[in-house]
C-alpha cells in the first residue's frame, strides 16, 4: 500500500497600511492699531515793545541849545578861566613893570597890550559837527513762542497667530488573510479512518 501524497498549499497573510498626512496651515493676521490725537494744541506768542532811545543833548549844543544848567556850569568854567587869565596876565606886567628902572619903556609897553584886542577869527563849521554827536540806543522786540504739543495715544492690539495642525492618522489593516489549504494528489488513496 503505496502512503497518500498530500499537497499542502497556505497563503499568508498581507496586512495594508493607508495614511493620512494633511499639511499644516498657519495665517499671521496683523495687528490692530488705533490712534488716537488730541488736536486742539495751544500756542501762545508774547512780545515786548522795542524801544529807540535818541540823545540830541550834543547836537543841540553845537547849535547853542542848552539846557540852563549846562549853560551855567559852562559860563563858570569860562568865567574861571577868563579870572586865571586876568591872574596870568597882571603878573605878567608886573614883572615888565618892575623893570621900569632900567629905562625900558615898560609902561607904554604894558599900556599898549592892554588896550589891543585880539583879532575876529571866523571859521564855517557844521551843525552838528559830526553824526557821532547823536547817540542812538536801540533795544528790538523780544518774541516768545509757547506751544503745547498735543498728546497722540497709540494703542497697538497683536493679533497671535492661527496653527492648524490636523492629525497625522495611519490605518492599518487586514488586506489578505493567511489560509492554509490540503489537497490529495490524485492517484493515492488516503484512510480517513483512524
Amino acid at each position: 500500500m503505496s502512503l497518500p501524497q498530500i499537497a499542502i498549499s497556505t497563503i499568508q497573510a498581507k496586512t495594508g497600511i493607508q495614511q493620512s498626512r494633511p499639511y499644516m496651515r498657519m495665517r499671521q493676521p496683523g495687528p490692530d492699531m488705533t490712534i488716537d490725537q488730541n488736536v486742539a494744541g495751544k500756542l501762545r506768542i508774547s512780545t515786548t515793545a522795542s524801544r529807540l532811545y535818541i540823545d540830541q543833548t550834543e547836537a543841540f549844543a553845537d547849535a547853542d541849545v542848552k539846557s540852563p544848567l549846562r549853560r551855567g556850569k559852562e559860563n563858570a568854567a569860562k568865567g574861571n578861566q577868563k579870572v586865571m587869565q586876568f591872574i596870568a596876565e597882571t603878573m605878567r606886567h608886573g614883572e615888565q613893570l618892575k623893570k621900569i628902572e632900567n629905562n625900558t619903556n615898560a609902561l607904554a609897553s604894558v599900556v599898549k597890550q592892554r588896550s589891543e584886542r585880539a583879532p575876529k577869527s571866523y571859521n564855517f563849521a557844521a551843525v552838528p559837527e559830526h553824526m557821532g554827536k547823536v547817540k542812538i540806543n536801540y533795544t528790538p522786540s523780544e518774541l516768545q513762542f509757547d506751544a503745547d504739543l498735543p498728546h497722540v495715544a497709540i494703542h497697538v492690539k497683536r493679533n497671535n497667530p492661527e496653527i492648524q495642525v490636523p492629525r497625522w492618522e495611519t490605518n492599518v489593516y487586514l488586506e489578505q488573510k493567511n489560509n492554509i489549504h490540503f489537497s490529495v494528489i490524485p492517484g493515492s488513496a488516503v484512510n480517513k479512518e483512524l
